[in-house]
């Protein structure tokens, strides 16, 4: 339950963080370009981490996903970063959490490597996914005024959706055919370097074109956020095993824990005013993730 706990606080924490960027200025690209660089510092510290640094670990056959994957988690980073800023916490957090419905469905349809009977229930629950996206995202959007237009509002939210379940099924599918256990540390290593790598790549651009001047403050910002980013993946791997490796069970309890911490954070530190229908979309989110599990979730409590 530790595991669990630090799990969903660290999680949530990466967005609460993202907020502070915009309060005290920070360049958000620097700051995660700096923070991938700091997740690979941080597992270069822990026992196997040099090992990514071997280049035999290219002709991994997995190499070239953690590689594609590096580049999508650094994108849908930047992506909740900017839902964070401009439409809210609670909306970057339900459409990045609620994507668990995207590997579900491609585990049952595609890998074909569910281990339960999909019911009534747990398809209710993946429509109503799409339904909590767009309730916890509506915002108020005139023209001339400050706030974020509501296309914009909208569809930042849908694009999370999108590119983390695609990361999230990608993982899934690289564990299936590809990846061995022992090989978990290596892939996630690799897949922070190539982020880390990507971002260099494009902030030297920026810098060389002179489309940014690179901020100081960039560097204790990135130093910040990598350390939660780092151990959110640590302690989720770790809650897995204190739950022996139940995924179907702990993934939804663990977004839920993510989701409500986020709005409860919004609310309270950050001062966020939810509508009614953005209280109604919360709620459905939580409904919808219970509804996909509902199974798993009887058998751990009950």
């Amino acid at each position: 339950m530790l595991y669990l706990i630090l799990s969903v606080l660290s999680g949530a924490s990466l967005i609460f963080i993202f907020k502070l960027y915009e309060r005290f200025n920070v360049h958000t690209f620097q700051g995660i370009a700096v923070n991938y660089i700091t997740c690979v510092l941080v597992g270069l510290a822990f026992p196997g981490g040099t090992d990514v640094l071997q280049p035999q670990v290219l002709q991994k056959p997995w190499a070239i996903y953690a590689l594609i994957l590096g580049a999508i988690f650094i994108g849908a980073f930047y992506l909740i970063a900017i839902t964070t800023q401009k439409v809210g916490v609670t909306a970057a957090s339900v459409a990045a959490k609620i994507s668990l419905v995207i590997p579900v469905l491609f585990s049952l349809l595609v890998l074909k490597s569910s281990l339960k009977d999909y019911t009534f229930v747990n398809y209710l629950g993946m429509a109503l996914a799409l339904v909590a996206i767009v309730l916890s995202s509506v915002r108020p959007g005139e023209v001339g005024d400050k706030r974020t237009p509501r296309l914009l509002a909208l569809g930042l939210p849908f694009i999370i959706f999108l590119a983390s379940g695609f990361a999230d099924s990608l993982i899934n599918y690289v564990n299936e055919y590809h990846l061995q256990a022992h090989e978990a540390s290596q892939f996630t290593m690799l897949t922070f370097t190539a982020s880390a790598v990507l971002g260099i790549v494009v902030l030297g651009y920026m810098l060389l074109m002179r489309k940014t001047v690179f901020r100081a403050r960039s560097i204790w910002a990135g130093i910040v956020l990598g350390i939660p980013n780092y151990f959110s993946i640590f302690f989720l791997i770790k809650a897995l095993s204190a739950f022996g490796n139940d995924g179907a069970f702990l993934y939804p309890v663990n977004n839920i824990g993510i989701i409500m911490t986020g709005a409860l954070g919004a609310v309270l530190v950050f001062r966020e005013k939810l509508s009614a229908l953005n209280l109604v979309g919360l709620g459905i989110a939580v409904l919808a993730l219970v509804l996909l599990s509902y199974q798993e979730i009887a058998a751990n409590l009950f």
